[in-house]
C-alpha cells in the first residue's frame, strides 16, 4: 500500500498559519514579559520600603532600650549605602532615599532595568511615569480591623490618657479608676491594665490587674544589675509565669527595660527582661494613693528603699518604707506587648478588651483563664446556678490544675498539725466538695502537692521539698494565683465580686505549707502571707484546689468565652 504525506500546499498553509500566530501572540508575549518585570520591580521596592520601615522602627525601639545608635535618626539620616544593611536587595539598587519623622519619605529604585519612584500616596511611578486606572500598583486596602492603639489615641485628652511632655510619642494614663475607666485589657489568661503606649516602637506597657501570687523577693536586697536578675521574684517572673504562657502570647512580648535602681533614681539599675516590676516613678505618675494602680493590696515595686528595705505599695496605696526580705507580697506583673487586634469588648472592668482567641476544650485552654464545673452538692457552696467557678493554675499532658475562684461556704480549722495530711481536719471540708464535682469532669488519680515549709527569706521553690499525693488540695505558695487575687475585703475593687464564689465568707484562706512548728502560712485580707498567731485551730477560709481532665480525656467547652464573666461552659 502506498503511504500518503502531506503535500507541499498543506505544509505551506500550516507555516503561514503559524507565522499568524506567532505575529498575534509575540507582541501580546512580550507585553506579558514586560507586565511580569514591572511588576516583579515594584514588588522589590515595596519590599525596600517596609524594610527600611520595619528596620528604622526596630533600631529606634533598640535604642530606647539598650542606648544603641540608630542610624535612622542621626544627623545623616539613612543613606544609599545603609539600605543594604536593613534589607536583601536582591538585583535592585537604591538610586536615592529619604528617611523623617519615622518613615520613607523618598524612595527611588532600579529594578529589572526600570525605575521606581514612591509617591505620596504610596505607589510607585515607573520610569517617571505615575500609575494610570489602567495600570494600577496596588489595590485599595481594606479597611483595616481596629487595633488597640490606635483605638485607644482616640481618648487622648479623656479617660485619663495624656501625652508625656518629653516625649510626644509616650501616652500614659492618670487618674483615679473614676477616671480611667477603660484600659482593662484581657490578654493570654489575665486580666491586665495598660500603663503607657509607644507610638513610635507601637507597644504597649501593661501591668496585671491582679496580684497573681505572694512571695518574699530576695536573698539580699539588690544593689546591682545581677543580684536583682538572681533573685526569686525575677525568677518567678521571668522562669515560672513566662514559661506558663502560650506560646503566641510569648512571641508578642518584647524585651523591656526595667528600672530597679534606687527609689530616688530608679534608672541607677537597669535590666533587659521580658517581665518585670512596676518602679516608683511609675506608680507615682500615674498619681499613686488612690491612682487606677492602687489596688488596696500589698504588691513589690522594682526598687529599693535603703541596703535594708525594699519598695512595695502598701494596703492602702502608700507607697512603703519596710518591704523587709522575710515579707511575701503581691506580684504584678508587667511586659509590654507589640500592637494587637482587638475584637470586643469595650476597655471597662466588667468588660475588658478583648482578642478572638478562645479554646475549644481543657487541652488548648491557657492557664489563667475560668472555667465553670457543675456541682451537684446541696450546700449551695457555688451559689444557685450549681456551676462552680475555677481558674486554671496549670497543666500537665493529662490534666489541668485549677483553683476555686473564691471560697467555700463555710470556714475551717486546719488540723492537729502544721504539717498536712489527708486526715487532717481541713480534708472534710475539701473532700465534701471535690466528691460533689462529678468524676466524669475530675482526673480520678492522685496528683502531687508540694507542703513543704516556707521559711523566711527562702525562695518559693522551697516548699518543693516535701509533698502529698492526693485528689484535692490548698493553693500552694509560689503557684499562680496562691495569693490574694480576690476581693476578699470590702475595698477591693481590682476585680468584678460578682464572679468571686462566697467572697464575704472570709479576708484569710489556707495555704498548703507551714512557717513554724507552730504556725501555718495564710493569705490575708491585705494581700500578703501572714506568718505570725495561725495556728492551726484558728478557722479561716477554705480555696479548694482540684484537677480536671485533659490530653485524651479533654473535656469539650459549648460556650463561654473563658473570661471572669463569661467562663468556659462544660458540655
Amino acid at each position: 500500500m502506498k503511504k500518503k504525506g502531506f503535500t507541499l500546499i498543506e505544509l505551506l498553509a500550516v507555516i503561514i498559519i503559524l507565522a499568524i500566530i506567532a505575529l498575534i501572540a509575540t507582541p501580546i508575549i512580550l507585553n506579558v514579559i514586560d507586565d511580569a518585570r514591572k511588576s516583579a520591580g515594584k514588588s522589590e521596592a515595596s519590599m525596600i520600603l517596609s524594610g527600611i520601615n520595619n528596620y528604622c522602627a526596630t533600631s529606634a525601639m533598640k535604642n530606647q532600650l539598650d542606648g544603641s545608635v540608630d542610624i535612622c535618626t542621626d544627623d545623616d539620616g539613612v543613606t544609599i549605602d545603609d539600605v543594604s544593611q536593613m534589607v536583601s536587595l536582591g538585583n535592585a539598587k537604591v538610586l536615592e532615599v529619604e528617611y523623617e519623622n519615622g518613615k520613607v519619605t523618598k524612595l527611588k529604585v532600579k529594578s529589572n532595568n526600570y525605575e521606581f519612584e514612591l509617591q505620596p500616596d504610596g505607589s510607585f511611578s515607573v520610569n517617571g511615569e505615575t500609575t494610570t486606572p489602567e495600570d494600577p500598583v496596588d489595590p485599595t486596602p481594606e479597611e483595616p480591623e481596629p487595633n488597640l492603639t490606635s483605638t485607644l489615641l482616640e481618648q487622648v485628652g479623656s479617660k485619663g490618657l495624656v501625652q508625656d511632655s518629653t516625649n510626644s510619642n509616650i501616652y500614659y494614663y492618670e487618674g483615679g479608676n473614676d477616671v480611667v475607666t477603660n484600659n482593662y485589657l484581657w490578654y493570654g489568661g489575665h486580666h491586665w491594665r495598660i500603663v503607657e503606649i509607644d507610638t513610635s516602637a507601637n507597644t504597649l506597657l501593661l501591668i496585671s490587674q491582679q496580684p497573681l501570687t505572694v512571695i518574699q523577693p530576695s536573698s539580699v536586697v539588690w544593689d546591682t544589675q545581677e543580684e536583682y536578675e538572681s533573685s526569686y521574684i525575677n525568677s518567678w517572673l521571668n522562669e515560672y509565669f513566662y514559661n506558663s504562657l502560650d506560646g503566641n502570647i510569648q512571641s508578642n512580648i518584647v524585651n523591656n527595660t526595667f528600672n530597679v535602681g534606687i527609689y530616688n533614681n530608679v534608672s541607677s539599675i537597669t535590666t533587659i527582661q521580658k517581665v518585670g516590676l512596676l518602679d516608683v516613678k511609675q506608680y507615682e505618675r500615674a498619681g499613686g494613693q488612690n491612682s487606677y494602680l492602687d489596688i488596696k493590696n500589698y504588691f513589690w515595686l522594682g526598687n529599693r528603699y535603703s541596703s535594708a528595705f525594699l519598695r512595695n505599695v502598701n494596703s492602702d496605696g502608700r507607697l512603703s518604707t519596710v518591704g523587709t526580705l522575710s515579707s511575701a507580697y503581691g506580684i504584678r506583673a508587667v511586659i509590654k506587648i507589640s500592637d494587637i487586634t482587638i475584637t470586643g469588648g469595650n476597655g471597662t472592668l466588667t468588660s475588658n478588651y478583648v482578642v478572638s482567641d478562645k479554646a475549644i476544650n481543657t487541652s488548648n485552654i491557657q492557664v489563667g483563664e475560668y472555667i465553670n464545673v457543675p456541682y451537684s452538692g446541696s450546700d449551695n457552696a457555688c451559689g444557685a446556678d450549681d456551676k462552680c467557678t475555677f481558674r486554671v493554675v496549670s497543666k500537665d499532658s493529662d490534666s489541668i490544675k485549677v483553683v476555686l475562684n473564691g471560697l467555700l461556704p463555710n470556714t475551717s480549722e486546719y488540723g492537729s498539725t502544721t504539717t498536712i495530711t489527708t486526715s487532717h481536719t481541713i480534708y472534710t471540708p475539701l473532700n465534701s466538695f471535690a466528691n460533689n464535682i462529678s468524676n466524669e469532669y475530675r482526673y480520678t488519680g492522685n496528683k502531687t502537692f508540694y507542703i513543704g515549709d516556707y521559711l523566711s527569706k527562702a525562695n518559693y521553690t522551697a516548699v518543693k521539698n516535701k509533698t502529698l499525693f492526693a485528689s484535692v488540695g490548698l493553693p500552694t505558695i509560689g503557684e499562680m494565683f496562691s495569693g490574694n487575687d480576690l476581693a476578699l475585703s470590702d475595698n477591693k475593687i481590682f476585680v468584678d465580686v460578682n464572679t468571686i464564689e462566697n467572697s464575704s465568707v472570709s479576708s484569710y484562706y489556707w495555704t498548703m505549707n507551714r512557717y513554724s512548728s507552730s504556725n501555718v502560712r495564710i493569705v490575708n485580707g491585705y494581700g500578703f502571707l501572714s506568718d505570725d498567731a495561725n495556728r492551726p485551730a484558728s478557722e479561716v477560709g477554705v480555696r479548694p484546689v482540684i484537677y480536671l481532665k485533659s490530653g485524651t480525656s479533654a473535656l469539650t467547652f459549648t460556650g463561654g468565652n473563658g473570661t471572669a464573666e463569661s467562663p468556659y461552659e462544660l458540655q
